[in-house]
């Protein structure tokens, strides 16, 4: 028994410097290896998540869009307000016969070219025009709705992040406690040395998944940082609940889905007058000198050009703007869709971390009294280590289960509220 019990000593002792080398070799591995220095976003108790909404709503590439949405509107507003459908163009023709039989003809005849509105093709411009200004608006509010959206899911992703940072910071406070307690006792010959090694070994994971937890916290502070611009951010502050039990009309997505709809169709009508139209004015003198004469005639002309026929050409011609119509009211209905479930899937959300909050809670009671348990048997002898680490992992994974339903709930209220609309 005791060459046996020499031999197990020296083969754990063995373990033991070959952990040890482990450590070492690691931490001169880390000491080599460069420092990514991350300063910790501070919180502004005065900030308000409205504020932070702004910051990034400016900063958001798609809005550069929103200037050019509104410039095109006054474009087509401006040209309903034209009394030509389109560019006017001046015309010069000459003609003569000197390099042919040279009887002394000579033409000379100028004009104006002025395209006509078809019947009902300036209306439809202007109502064209009134859509496109409907639409700026519209997609300014989606715009700054969606981005609202971003930064609820950016700010909730921080609280989950650094509530399990902190849990496990916990985790290694308490694995360090163990881990001194247990090499204390094995200095008085009460615990073996595998339980030394085994603590050790609970700790180093500990700390391991410290410094994961820390990345965790550190990408979702740079996703806010990138999003927003700015280097502090709001606090964790519960919204209200929205009394909204469906998708509203002035749910500024679906603002905006019906007002592209209204100018997919406003397009449509002006394609559907372009293609009617083609009338055109020509005014402008003319001066000819007929063949064997030397006296010049000057008269002004009067010129109308009337497209007829081509029902085919009309027809290419607004195809492309039907079928973009089409396609925008698909886009209004997979809208509806998506918006609907957005809200299903947050009120269902709500709902079970809502179920799960109070039994998980019942469940954290259990695991910490059986801890306590657990961590006094072991004092006395009566529990091996493998045994109070498998329990304090119960308490641990109990722990971060009740933390992260009540943070769950507070984001599944804000997810509630972005999908029936509701901007903070």
């Amino acid at each position: 028994m005791t060459v046996r019990l020499a031999a197990t000593l020296a083969k754990a002792s063995g373990m033991a410097i070959v952990g040890m080398l482990l450590i070492t070799c690691l931490a001169v591995s880390a000491a080599e290896a460069p420092a990514h220095q991350h300063a910790a976003l501070p919180v502004d108790e005065t900030f308000t998540l409205t504020e932070a909404l702004d910051a990034a709503f400016d900063a958001y590439p798609a809005a550069l869009e929103l200037t050019a949405r509104s410039a095109q509107a006054e474009a087509w507003t401006e040209r309903g307000q034209s009394w030509l459908a389109g560019r006017p163009s001046a015309t010069l023709r000459y003609q003569t016969d000197r390099w042919d039989s040279d009887k002394n003809l000579t033409e000379y005849e100028a004009g104006v070219l002025l395209p006509l509105w078809s019947w009902g093709g300036r209306s439809a411009v202007r109502q064209l025009g009134d859509a496109l200004s409907v639409e700026s608006s519209a997609a300014d509010s989606a715009l700054r709705w969606e981005v609202a959206g971003l930064v609820r899911s950016a700010l909730w992703t921080i609280a989950l992040a650094e509530s399990d940072h902190e849990l496990a910071q916990q985790v290694v406070d308490m694995a360090a406690s163990l881990t001194a307690s247990v090499e204390r006792r094995h200095e008085l010959g009460d615990v073996a040395l595998g339980d030394v090694l085994l603590a050790q070994s609970a700790h180093l994971d500990a700390q391991t998944n410290l410094i994961e937890a820390a990345a965790m916290v550190l990408d979702a502070e740079r996703a806010y940082r990138s999003l927003t611009g700015l280097d502090r951010r709001p606090p964790f502050r519960g919204e209200v609940l929205s009394k909204s039990e469906d998708i509203a009309p002035e749910h500024p997505a679906l603002v905006f889905a019906n007002a592209e709809v209204t100018r997919a169709e406003a397009g449509l009508a002006v394609a559907e007058q372009s293609a009617k139209s083609g009338t055109s004015l020509m005014i402008g003198p003319r001066r000819e000198r007929p063949a064997f004469g030397d006296a010049y005639d000057d008269s002004i002309g009067v010129t109308v050009s009337i497209p007829f026929g081509g029902a085919s050409h009309r027809r290419v011609q607004t195809s492309a703007a039907a079928r973009a119509a089409a396609v925008v009211r698909a886009n209004r209905g997979a809208k509806i869709r998506a918006l609907t479930l957005a809200m299903h899937e947050a009120a269902h959300g709500l709902d079970v971390a809502h179920q799960n909050l109070a039994a998980s809670s019942a469940r954290l009671k259990l695991a910490e009294s059986h801890l306590v348990m657990a961590e006094s048997a072991y004092e006395k002898g009566e529990l091996e280590l493998i045994d109070l680490l498998k329990v304090q992992t119960n308490a641990i994974t109990a722990t971060r289960q009740v933390t992260r339903l009540q943070i769950d709930e507070k984001r599944q209220t804000a997810f509630y509220n972005q999908a029936v609309g509701k901007l903070p």
